[in-house]
């Protein structure tokens, strides 16, 4: 299988490749509070791209100072850390393709 480089999604902060080709991402959903709020709350799920798979991993909303260090907060790198691992287990099995693109 030929594998190509192709920019990622926003949000997506690792990507798994399934068996069937297709990915899953494990997603960060950066929502900011209006121009002048300091917060920011980070949304984390997973998801499969595989045609009509509909595996997703809902997983969990952290709101945080817009200055916080996120490497350093172990609840948030865990919650990553248990999507990942989710990710590489579906990713392990899964045989869903991704929908090609339509040729014109």
């Amino acid at each position: 299988m030929t594998t190509q480089q192709i920019a990622w999604p926003e949000g997506v902060i690792a990507r798994y490749l399934t068996v069937g080709g297709a990915t899953v991402d494990v997603i960060d959903d950066t929502t900011e509070h209006g121009r002048y709020s300091k917060s920011v709350t980070h949304r984390l799920h997973g998801a499969c791209t595989g045609e009509r798979c509909g595996e997703t991993y809902y997983g969990y909303s952290f709101s945080f100072w817009k200055t916080d260090d996120l490497d350093s907060n172990e609840d948030f790198q865990s919650r990553i850390a248990q999507i990942q691992a989710w990710a590489q287990r579906h990713a392990e099995k899964c045989r869903a393709m991704p929908r090609p693109e339509v040729a014109r």
